[in-house]
């Protein structure tokens, strides 16, 4: 396993770089799931943003240290509403490029209110995301780490060269294999993954089996798999450790993953050692489910999360 917490660059204008997608959510909650050929009524409907990058580091920027967004959006009224949304967060978004007639991600999210679980319904133009020659080294390099979500793989390898000759440490959410990620992978210092991406990348269903290919694709980086209610699992020391989700009834599960891994560099930032860490993400993460949307429950400081880590407790270890 890799050194953790990971060694970081002294003081820099920012603490993360995120790079990746940028959304505009449009959440409805529902009594029950969709049933083909019936109507269903909408108990409430709001507008919030989301995108896994811009999740995360709104997540970083909540909790009190200093992120950077690079990415982009069309010049759409869904463009200017999610950079304003990341403006009121206190988020610099000189780094976004707007594309002249551009789709930004947009996502209509239906949420059943007896579980909380989401069904996504999302797209955008592919012009809007970052093309490896538009990453800017000095933007990249203004930050302690680099998080990305990976969305365009050959724009985020290009960054993350950038970010290890800075002597940053590179964090990527991956939830789907795309083409590029080869280009990626063995620039991951930590490979955050969904649940469904260690089979898909590897083959192997089983994923103590998928782990280990995934740190040799990796050149050894840190492994952590996001498993939704069942928590999380890392590669540490040559094999898999489980560390349970905390025990909480979910409002909404929409951007669960990607403040665990805003979390989780915050986590880096603050020294913690790996086991910590990871709870402390799930922790936040569990959190942000305690709201309608991907951002509104996101916690606001370090001491919230810390009541909540000393007030909740953790669900029992399922077998998976």
């Amino acid at each position: 396993m890799i050194q953790f917490p990971p060694r970081l660059p002294g003081a820099r204008p920012f603490d993360v770089i995120g790079l990746g997608g940028v959304a505009l959510d449009r959440i409805v909650r529902t009594q029950h799931p969709p049933i083909p050929g019936r109507k269903l009524r909408v108990e409430r409907w709001i507008t919030q943003a989301g995108g896994r990058a811009a999740t995360a580091v709104v997540t970083v920027a909540r909790l009190g240290y200093r992120a950077r967004f690079l990415g982009g959006v069309g010049d759409d009224m869904e463009g200017r509403e999610c950079l304003s949304r990341l403006g009121r967060e206190g988020i610099p978004t000189d780094g976004v490029a707007i594309r002249a007639g551009g789709f930004t991600q947009r996502a209509f999210i239906l949420v059943d209110r007896r579980s909380g679980e989401r069904t996504i319904l999302w797209s955008r133009g592919d012009e809007v995301m970052l093309a490896p020659e538009e990453i800017d080294p000095s933007a990249v390099a203004s930050g302690r780490i680099l998080h990305t979500d990976a969305q365009a793989p050959r724009a985020a390898a290009a960054a993350a060269r950038i970010a290890m000759e800075a002597g940053m440490p590179v964090l990527a959410d991956i939830e789907s294999v795309r083409d590029g990620l080869e280009e990626l992978l063995p620039r991951v210092d930590f490979l955050l993954a969904s649940e469904e991406f260690p089979e898909s990348a590897t083959g192997s269903p089983d994923l103590d089996a998928a782990m280990r290919i995934l740190e040799d694709r990796t050149g050894g980086g840190g492994i952590v798999v996001t498993l939704g209610s069942g928590g999380a699992a890392a590669w540490t020391d040559g094999r898999m450790e489980r560390f349970p989700a905390y025990a909480i009834d979910p409002v909404d599960t929409t951007g669960a993953g990607d403040v665990f891994h805003g979390a989780f560099a915050v986590a880096c930032l603050r020294g913690l050692d790996l086991r910590d860490a990871i709870d402390f993400s799930n922790a936040v993460a569990a959190m942000k489910c305690l709201a309608l949307g991907a951002q509104d429950g996101i916690p606001r400081c370090l001491e919230e999360v810390e009541a909540f880590r000393r007030r909740t407790p953790h669900r029992r270890p399922t077998a998976r």
